[in-house]
């Protein structure tokens, strides 16, 4: 296999479960080395173990997204084990369904401050770690609800909306440092987030999951590798003409 990323160092957010654990793994075996980030510690550790089982370099960092100071910590740890950060993929994330009447403070305010806030501080720290190493790439997890509404969802929503425009923002602000910022929009991904929205949808009476699936344009679930695929292509030297782009990957549900 191609090490596309040999020398190259990542830092994952939300890397323990789903589509963060398909992109620790699949950045360790294109060769980069890999800082796996996460608050399920035990979660992050197995990662970390299964990365160097097949060969590859990683090390675990406790990480909530929400708190500046961790990702301080973070990002002098990639520094440190692996002597710079070229490539921060902020994944982390955490959804809710509550319309605007009903979302209370705390669902809002925690789904804004994990989802919007944790990619503004994820970039705020890796930038200048970028630029000392004379560039990077940065890839934001949005949603494809971060390019369309949906009934309920409204903080959810409002976050991804967020990271869209903050993955714009610092496209236009970074480039002049040789550091491209782009955004992933996933839509219906089999991970364990999925597992618990379905149980909310399930006591939504505007949403049917299977429903839903089956009226796609490709009526199908995705996988988080393949999630995977996209985000490598946009950390890699192949993507070097793409910044500011936010890219679907939702089996069309956005298209029309």
């Amino acid at each position: 296999m191609i090490q596309e990323f040999s020398g190259k160092t990542v830092l994952v957010s939300g890397a323990a479960r789903g589509q963060g654990a398909a992109h620790a793994l699949r950045f360790a075996e294109a060769g980069a080395s890999v800082v796996v980030s996460d608050l399920r510690d035990d979660l992050g550790e197995g990662v970390v173990e299964q990365i160097r089982m097949k060969g590859g370099q990683a090390v675990y960092q406790h990480l909530d997204v929400r708190d500046g100071g961790d990702w301080d910590t973070a990002v002098a740890r990639a520094e440190s084990v692996f002597g710079g950060l070229d490539i921060l993929i902020n994944n982390a994330g955490v959804v809710a369904c509550e319309p605007v009447d009903t979302c209370t403070d705390d669902t809002w305010n925690n789904v804004m401050q994990t989802n919007a806030a944790g990619v503004f501080q994820g970039m705020r720290a890796a930038v200048p770690a970028m630029r000392r190493r004379g560039g990077g790439a940065i890839v934001n997890t949005a949603s494809m609800m971060g390019l369309v509404g949906s009934w309920g969802y409204a903080a959810y929503i409002a976050s991804k909306f967020a990271v869209v425009g903050l993955t714009k923002s610092a496209a236009l602000t970074y480039a002049a440092d040789n550091i491209r910022v782009n955004a992933v929009a996933p839509g219906c991904v089999d991970t364990p987030m999925l597992d618990e929205e379905k149980k909310i949808m399930a006591t939504n009476p505007y949403w049917d999951f299977d429903e839903w699936v089956a009226n796609q344009p490709i009526s199908t679930i995705a996988q988080p590798e393949e999630v995977s695929e996209l985000v490598l292509f946009l950390a890699s030297g192949r993507a070097r003409y793409c910044t500011g782009g936010v890219y679907p990957i939702d089996g069309g549900s956005t298209a029309g």
